[in-house]
């Protein structure tokens, strides 16, 4: 197995590890981890940008036409794009919501078991998803370019996610952007008695 280079091996080293899994994309073994980390990671390894969209207690699902449910809507960087530009597009086109309130605390990192796929582009042996949270604004379903996977876009209760059969991995990284939105409402009460 190829060794990460020192850069990428530090950031991973500074960021606190959710949970780990190891699974096939078709014929390539991985390797992932969902991790904590206030600093964003060197672009070099990121591949696309996701987000967890809350609206009031609400967190936007997509549910795919094979009825399986995922958390995260999420977009490839085109050349030249900041990570939060893709992610902004990418929402209007596969939802309809713009966004407010983004901020960056969670990454997966994936790292490939086997050896250089033929033609891949993306970086290797390890690359990044970066995680937003952010808050749903403004519905505007004239943007949505509907594909042949998502079925429909919802929000769901948060504490009501358990059934839905969802990915350990994207059920642990909710389970923290939870976790830190509710401590940044005590952070901002607090601030507010103080004054």
């Amino acid at each position: 197995m190829e060794t990460l280079d020192s850069q990428l091996a530090n950031y991973l080293a500074s960021s606190r590890l959710l949970a780990e899994d190891s699974f096939s994309w078709g014929e390539m073994p991985l390797e992932m981890a969902c991790y904590l980390n206030s600093e964003q990671p060197p672009v070099r390894y990121l591949s696309s940008v996701r987000a967890i969209v809350f609206r009031d207690d609400n967190v936007h699902i997509l549910r795919e036409k094979r009825n399986h449910f995922y958390l995260m809507p999420r977009g490839r960087r085109e050349k030249n794009e900041s990570p939060e530009e893709t992610l902004r597009r990418e929402l209007l086109e596969e939802t309809g919501w713009s966004l407010k309130e983004l901020s960056v605390r969670e990454f997966m990192h994936f790292r490939h078991l086997g050896p250089k796929p033929t033609d891949y582009r993306y970086p290797y042996p390890g690359f990044i998803w970066l995680i937003y949270t952010a808050h749903a604004d403004d519905y505007t379903p004239e943007t949505i370019e509907f594909d042949e996977y998502v079925r429909r876009v919802e929000f769901h209760p948060t504490d009501k996610l358990q059934k839905l059969h969802i990915d350990k991995g994207e059920l642990a990284l909710l389970n923290a952007a939870i976790g830190l939105r509710r401590n940044s409402v005590k952070g901002a009460k607090l601030d507010y008695k103080g004054e």
